[in-house]
């Protein structure tokens, strides 16, 4: 699936479902794509992946049928630069917890001139670094990449600490942000209830997060860790639109522990 199809779906306001890759495996990534994904993520912060490795992988997903996206370690200028020259389509920025961070963050994702939601004679203080590279095949479809390809990469806030639902209104405001992504763990973490979904206070956030959404005509999205078919259908009919689904390394120790024979 492409990045335009993508948008597509989330403009008739249906779901797009993707999933996670944690091992830094070309195998694994091609068969998570031919899963059935529209998109399949490399963590590149919880993830065993190197820069160097980056290429083959999104190659791989990208022969599996599904958009490569990155979910960057930190949105900083040096792994935002090396996902999109090794070929990523979407960026998964972490951890924005407020609207300065995620301006710099898509300013760095962009090319000069791209800015299209600036003021005419407005200037971003920073851009996406220029340069041949695995992503305009070295150089041979550098204007064509530049042209076409750079300006549709899918753009993701990861909303993950208590402080980014109180900045929400500000951060669903940038016209360049295709969705966000509540990161369930670290903001239940932030809020001192690691892990417990079923607190009051937790699910009262979920719901700010989710109605400020509405509110912003914006499309929220959410990591579903545990693989729970009926949980997927419960999040799209919430109104849920950006889903990650899974883990690889999770799809793999709950499908491979040793069942238990009685011995």
């Amino acid at each position: 699936m492409t990045v335009h199809e993508i948008r597509a779906r989330l403009a008739a306001d249906k779901a797009t479902v993707g999933t996670w890759l944690q091992l830094p495996s070309p195998d694994v990534a091609e068969l998570m794509a031919r899963a059935g994904y529209d998109w399949v993520a490399v963590d590149m912060e919880h993830g065993s992946f190197g820069r160097t490795g980056l290429p083959d992988v999104f190659r791989a997903i990208e022969c599996g049928g599904a958009a490569p996206f990155a979910r960057l370690g930190e949105a900083s200028k040096t792994q935002i630069k090396a996902a999109l020259e090794a070929g990523a389509q979407g960026l998964i920025f972490p951890m924005i917890e407020s609207r300065v961070q995620l301006d710099r963050a898509i300013d760095l994702s962009v090319y000069p001139g791209q800015d299209t939601w600036r003021a005419a004679g407005e200037t971003a203080p920073e851009y996406r670094g220029v340069g041949y590279c695995r992503a305009n095949v070295f150089g041979k479809n550098f204007d064509e990449y530049r042209a076409s390809r750079a300006p549709e990469i899918f753009l993701v806030a990861q909303i993950e600490h208590i402080r980014a639902v109180e900045n929400l209104e500000a951060i669903l405001a940038h016209p360049r942000l295709d969705a966000i992504m509540v990161g369930p763990y670290d903001l239940s973490g932030s809020m001192g209830l690691t892990g417990q979904f079923d607190h009051p206070d937790f699910k009262a956030a979920m719901a700010r997060i989710a109605q400020g959404c509405a509110k912003a005509g914006a499309r929220m999205g959410l990591h579903i860790v545990q693989p729970d078919p009926a949980e997927l259908a419960r999040q799209i009919a919430a109104g849920s639109r950006f889903i990650a689904y899974g883990i690889d390394s999770v799809f793999l120790w709950r499908a491979a522990e040793r069942p238990n024979s009685g011995e």
